[in-house]
């Protein structure tokens, strides 16, 4: 290999470092934008990040690199990650914060229609709900009355309750009769 086609991979890998340095600071700004982030998030996140990387590294080794792999080739990579960390992180930061913040936005603004009908229909349904359970409650209440009322009736005459509460007045009634006439 020739000492240009070396300095060319070596700045081919550089700029391949700025590049994944670029995509990592996506991701920042994804987590920076949203703050409270689940562990789980920010795992399915890194093995995104990752997938992303390896694809974008193997293709790039496959198109300027012919089976030629050497460890400058790493350094390059650290020096162009080194690089962008210092010099271009901050500024695309902020630029994807108001590209993020402004599809967010977006998005709100889209929903905001959508929840006011669910709004809506959710108190339509908590209405309707709540009418239909007074409704069922007084329906139950007075089946309970008749069946209880019904059921008195039979008891007493399965029973022969009645012949004995008329007795039992019969009874009542003499003695006050008595009490009287005492």
């Amino acid at each position: 290999m020739s000492i240009i086609k070396q300095v060319t991979n070596f700045s081919f890998f550089i700029i391949l470092g700025i590049i994944i340095s670029c995509i990592f600071d996506i991701f920042r700004t994804l987590r920076v934008i949203k703050q409270k982030n689940s562990i789980y998030v920010v795992m399915i996140q890194d093995i995104i990040f990752f997938i992303i990387i390896t694809i974008v590294s193997v293709f790039y080794i496959i198109a300027i690199l012919d089976e030629d792999i050497r460890f400058y080739m790493l350094i390059a990579l650290l020096i162009g990650i080194g690089i962008s960390r210092k010099f271009i992180s901050k500024f695309l930061i902020k630029i994807y914060k108001f590209i993020f913040s402004g599809i967010k936005n977006f998005i709100i603004f889209l929903c905001v229609p959508l929840q006011l009908i669910y709004s809506i229909v959710n108190k339509l349904i908590k209405k309707i709900v709540k009418k239909c359970c007074k409704l069922f409650s007084l329906v139950i209440n007075l089946k309970c009355k008749l069946l209880s009322v019904f059921d008195n009736k039979n008891n007493f005459k399965k029973r022969g309750l009645k012949n004995n509460e008329k007795t039992r007045d019969k009874g009542k009634r003499k003695h006050k009769k008595e009490k009287k006439i005492s």
